[in-house]
């Protein structure tokens, strides 16, 4: 980070990451200008990428392999959907829903809210 980082902002949003192991051996990405998603970039594949998200975040939702891949399908062919599919794209059978406790911990009864 630091200014030379800041110096290539907003061309780019430079960024690095060092991963340490416990044995002490050490892995740089080096500078990375343009991550996956950013405009300019030109080499990570897209359409995998959130093919791969959406499947990540369905796991989370959905129990059933069923429901996740109806939930997918439309999802992943988003650019080509009629308006009125996209005004259902995420409707989906709330019961069939899994439970996942609050990320940030129950919550006191008093203030209790599905999560």
């Amino acid at each position: 980070g630091g200014p030379d980082f800041d110096a290539k902002y907003p061309d780019g949003i430079p960024t690095s990451i060092e991963i340490t192991l416990k044995g002490g051996k050490t892995y740089s990405s080096g500078l990375v200008m343009y991550p996956p998603g950013h405009a300019r970039n030109t080499s990570a594949d897209l359409k995998d990428l959130l093919l791969t998200k959406n499947k990540m975040l369905g796991n989370i939702v959905f129990t059933e392999p069923a429901s996740l891949e109806k939930f997918l399908k439309p999802l992943n062919a988003i650019k080509s959907l009629k308006p009125e599919e996209m005004q259902n794209i995420y409707s989906f059978d709330w019961d069939k829903k899994r439970h996942n406790p609050c990320i940030d911990g129950e919550r006191p009864k008093k203030n209790a809210r599905h999560c």
